[in-house]
């Protein structure tokens, strides 16, 4: 099912996000201890910048609608949720990592965020497109715009050559 423009906003954001998790995965079994330390900042910066008000967003606009929906929606706001936190507690962990627990810690964080960004695409943002009525499409897109800037920001770039 293609996705609706009300939700395509999201889709993007989840685009770079996925890249980033696979950015992740690829780059750090190569990486030297300089390199997963600019992969710590990129992915730090990119939370900041991205994910956060992202899921800002979902959790205040999509969520709520989806939980309304009695056939389904409320679990799956209830996981998506849930999938955010966890990503927090890891990004907390990101921050407060060293030199010996980084990359540890990066790897889950990327699996986690792959997992999580697979599920919202296929799973949430379909069944959301299929279940929210008009008005509620309309909600989402206009909390969307008037929360994160017009383009999505894009995953940083690799620091292997």
């Amino acid at each position: 099912m293609s996705r609706d423009a009300r939700l395509a906003r999201l889709s993007r954001d989840h685009h770079h996000a996925l890249t980033l998790a696979l950015r992740i995965q690829r780059e750090l079994g190569t990486a030297e201890p300089r390199e997963v330390s600019a992969m710590v900042r990129d992915v730090l910066r990119y939370w900041d910048e991205a994910m956060t008000p992202h899921f800002a967003v979902e959790a205040r606009a999509l969520f709520p609608l989806l939980a309304a929906v009695e056939e389904g929606g409320l679990a799956l706001a209830a996981r998506a949720q849930g999938g955010q936190r966890e990503l927090l507690d890891l990004v907390t962990e990101v921050r407060a990592s060293n030199a010996a627990t980084r990359t540890g810690i990066l790897v889950r964080f990327g699996a986690a965020l792959a997992t999580q960004i697979r599920w919202e695409e296929r799973e949430l943002l379909e069944w959301a497109q299929g279940h929210l009525d008009e008005a509620a499409l309309d909600t989402v897109a206009s909390a969307v715009a008037a929360a994160l800037p017009a383009e999505a920001v894009p995953c940083p770039v690799p620091h292997l050559a």
